[in-house]
């Protein structure tokens, strides 16, 4: 039986922190609008198959909600390959998750948040031979991010601890067939409570949903930083359709804490 793995990247890497500290200041625009693109990588020397990314902007007493794009190909002729990712309010903590990346092309990213500013961005790119039978995901969709204001879809956990909410819908209607999900969370405030969050997707019709992942785990501390505690890129085999409506519901640890923003992100092979 084949393992239910996206493909592993062997024997190669890029990393750019073979020269100084590898991260690259990326505009974050003005007024939630994207910024100008900046490139992370130039030139890769062989196909990838995942990618690291670290985005660090968590800070206290301040709203760092951030939406990052990647994109492949040059100056004026970039492809975005992923969308909206949430990366406001987070630590040094690495994201890492499998997409393809041609060889020989340039990486861009931008970046989009509610003030201007920058924000330092660092990808490797891993890759090389691949293994027999296994494949990279050919389209990424986003779901439940929210451009206007930089954010994901709100969803607030109820005023009693260790309680899930009602469900809140993400999409009304997946674009594509999704073999891999992966979950992102941000604060929504300069003034987070602090908590510890679980969270659940599910699929199907208001009143009928079914959950496909449970309890998905992550602390927005009163320094307003997010900390992930269960990955966030699920390295499980989903067969949801096309067609399909995605939700969220939340608890928190802690009676009446604040509100958080959520976006998923459909894998399609």
């Amino acid at each position: 039986m084949q393992w239910p793995l996206p493909q592993h990247p062997v024997r190669q890497i890029y990393n750019p922190r073979s020269s100084g500290n590898g991260f690259t200041s990326v505009s974050l625009g003005s007024s939630n609008s994207k910024g100008s693109w900046s490139t992370l990588v130039s030139g890769t020397q062989y196909a990838g198959s995942w990618v690291n990314l670290i985005c660090p902007r968590g800070a206290a007493f301040t709203d760092t909600s951030t939406l990052l794009d990647i994109s492949i190909r040059g100056a004026g002729t970039e492809t975005v390959v992923v969308s909206d990712l949430i990366v406001g309010f987070r630590t040094y903590r690495p994201l890492m998750f499998p997409l393809h990346i041609p060889s020989g092309v340039t990486v861009r990213a931008r970046t989009a948040a509610p003030v201007g500013g920058s924000a330092s961005v660092s990808l490797d790119v891993y890759g090389g031979e691949p293994i027999p039978g296994l494949s990279t995901p050919g389209r990424i969709t986003t779901y439940g991010a929210v451009p206007a204001t930089s954010g994901g879809t709100i969803i607030t956990p109820p005023s009693t601890a260790d309680t899930k909410s009602s469900w809140v819908q993400l999409a009304d209607a997946t674009t594509a067939p999704i073999h891999a999900l992966m979950v992102l969370a941000q604060g929504t405030s300069s003034d987070m409570s602090g908590s510890f969050y679980k969270l659940d997707i599910a699929v199907g019709a208001a009143g009928a949903e079914t959950v496909v992942i449970s309890d998905h785990m992550f602390e927005i501390s009163s320094s307003e930083e997010m900390r992930a505690y269960t990955p966030e890129f699920y390295p499980l085999s989903f067969n949801i359709p096309s067609g399909v409506r995605l939700a969220a519901r939340c608890s928190a640890l802690t009676a009446s804490s604040s509100a958080v923003e959520v976006a998923v992100y459909g894998f399609t092979y």
